[in-house]
This record gives structure tokens, sequence and C-alpha cells, in this order.
């Protein structure tokens, strides 16, 4: 059975705030506010796409839509739907709200001459390549279709929302992430003496890994199986627990969280392989 939702709000021809069942959610589609009236059904046919949002972001996400210009949310909501189609990454309904909202203050600081460099976009480049390529192909379609010169440093900022939007657990802490990936592979680079170079698909496996392991993490996710195994891999591969070791007392330092021993013998298995390859 289909949903009905009242119109609570009309926030533009295109955005209206709507309920269900005491659930807020916010509404986007072509002409779904126009000549609306609140208490309204909101037209099934005209619904492209329904925000449910926490109560907090609701707010937040309401107010953030009747600051940006209407026809340039519709817009830009239009690319990121085609573009999440394109790459099959599935933005949260918060990241669409900041990522349109980003890219209308972004427009803005072009306009004014304000330029901002964003040192980190090399990096995100590396840890993030499926989101960054989604990322500039929305800088592309913006600079297209205003006919501006968005900067490749906004791919970058653009890229940290994806992240964040794919991954709602991690609550916008995608930069911090990308910092600790580098500290984790200096500790790699300092424990074992090796050169780790970019291009290398071994450095590539193991930053991965580092990755996967710090949005486990801080998603409260870690992995869980036997530990019948962990006292043979510590035995075994001595040197590579001794630097998992390094690298689980600087993550729980830097996030005050535990690394649980399955993790550490995942991490020590990989450890492993890079020595090996290594020597």
């Amino acid at each position: 059975m289909q949903k009905t939702y009242r119109i609570k709000k009309i926030l533009n021809n295109n955005v209206v705030v709507a309920v269900n069942n005491f659930q807020e959610v916010i509404i986007v589609g072509l002409g779904i506010g126009f000549n609306a009236k609140v208490n309204q059904k909101a037209d099934p046919r005209k619904i492209e796409k329904i925000f449910e949002l926490k109560q907090e972001d609701a707010i937040r996400a309401t107010q953030l839509v009747k600051d940006i210009p209407e026809s340039m949310f519709f817009e830009v909501y239009r690319i990121l739907e085609n573009q999440s189609k394109d790459f099959n990454l599935e933005l949260d309904a918060h990241a669409y709200v900041t990522i349109i909202d980003h890219i209308n203050f972004a427009m803005i600081r072009l306009e004014s001459g304000q330029e901002i460099r964003n040192l980190m976009s090399y990096d995100l480049q590396f840890l993030y390549e499926k989101e960054y390529q989604f990322a500039d192909h929305i800088r592309k379609e913006i600079n297209k279709l205003y006919n501006i010169n968005l900067p490749e440093d906004e791919t970058g900022f653009l890229t940290m929302h994806i992240v964040n939007g794919v991954n709602p657990k991690l609550n916008n802490k995608s930069g911090v992430l990308t910092d600790m990936v580098w500290d984790c592979l200096n500790i790699i680079r300092d424990t074992y003496l090796i050169p780790l170079k970019l291009d290398d698909v071994n450095t590539q496996r193991i930053m991965i890994h580092l990755k996967m392991l710090l949005q486990r993490v801080m998603s409260n996710q870690q992995v869980d199986f036997s530990e019948n195994v962990l006292y043979n891999v510590i035995e075994e591969f001595e040197s590579a627990y001794k630097c998992a070791c390094k690298i689980q007392d600087y993550i729980e330092n830097r996030l005050q969280v535990k690394i649980n021993s399955q993790e550490l013998v995942y991490m020590t298995i990989h450890l492993n392989r890079l020595e090996m390859i290594s020597k």
C-alpha cells in the first residue's frame, strides 16, 4: 500500500516538508510544492525522492533548503541523483542537502574571488578513487551547467562529503580518517624501514585495509570471528604482530576506542604479507 504524505510546509515549488504517521520527511519532485497547500496530500505522481531524517537533521536541512536558490537546489539535486546511479553509490538523505549547500557556498566564494586550497585532495584521490571520480563528475557538471570554473580543489571537498554520505556512521570523520591512514603508513614505514610508494600495488593494498579498518572502528562494526587462530598468528608472525600493536596503540589513543583481538589478527596477517613481499 502506497504511503500518504500530508504537506506540513512548502519550502519552494520543488521541495516540501510532509508527514506520514508522525514521521516528518522532506519530499523533492518537480512542481511538488507549486500551488500546493498545507495539510493537502502530496501528489504521488510528482514525488521523486523522499528524505527520512532525524528531527535535528530535518530542522537543519529545512533551513538549508530555504537558504539555497530554488532552481539551483533542484538542478544540483538532479545531477547528484543521476551521478549516484551512474557510479552505483547511494548517498544518505542528509548528504544530498549538505552537498548542495556546499556547492552553493563554493559558487558564492568563486564569485567573490575567494579560493580555498584542499591539501588532502591528493590523499583522497588514492584512498577513495571511486568517490573522488564521482565528485569530479559532479564538479564538471556544475561547471558546465552554470558556465563557471570551480577549481579541482572542490573535488576534494565534495569527496569528503560523499564519503560521509555513503558511510553515514562515520559522522563526518572522513578528514580524520584520511589523516590517520597516513600516520599508520608512517608507523609501518618506520618499523620495517621500507619505502611505501603510492603507485605500488602492495602499498595501495595495505592503505585500503587501513582505511576499511578505521571505517569499521569509527562506525563500531569491528570484525568478529573465532579466536582460535589468534595465538598461532602471534607466534608465527611475530614482527608483523609487533607492528600491528603499534598501530593499535596509535588508533586507540587517537580515537579513544578499543580494537578487538580479531581486528589485531586481521591487521597482523596483512602486515605479514607486506613484510614477505618487501624482503
